[in-house]
């Protein structure tokens, strides 16, 4: 296959999916398992490369989480603030 045609596939499966999408941080326990049931049956440089967009997912996953909270300690911050004033 080309990496067209699986595009494509994403595109169809995006498609498909409930307005409601899972969670990025099950996206990656699902990947993460995937890998750990075909470890032997993967060469090397795919393992890898699996691993390395498992990476980004849970890097970007991390850095929603963190802007998440920073929002959040934001608005506490500032709802602090307005009851004292």
């Amino acid at each position: 296959m080309t990496q067209n045609e699986i595009l494509g596939m994403f595109k169809d499966q995006a498609a498909k999916m409930q307005t409601e999408l899972p969670s990025l941080n099950a996206v990656i326990l699902e990947l993460a398992q995937l890998l750990a049931d075909s470890r032997g049956r993967l060469s090397k440089e795919n393992f890898e490369m699996l691993v390395r967009i498992g990476g980004a997912l849970y890097k970007e996953g991390s850095s929603q989480f963190h802007g998440k909270s920073d929002v959040d300690a934001i608005m506490k911050q500032s709802a602090e603030n307005h009851r004292r004033k």
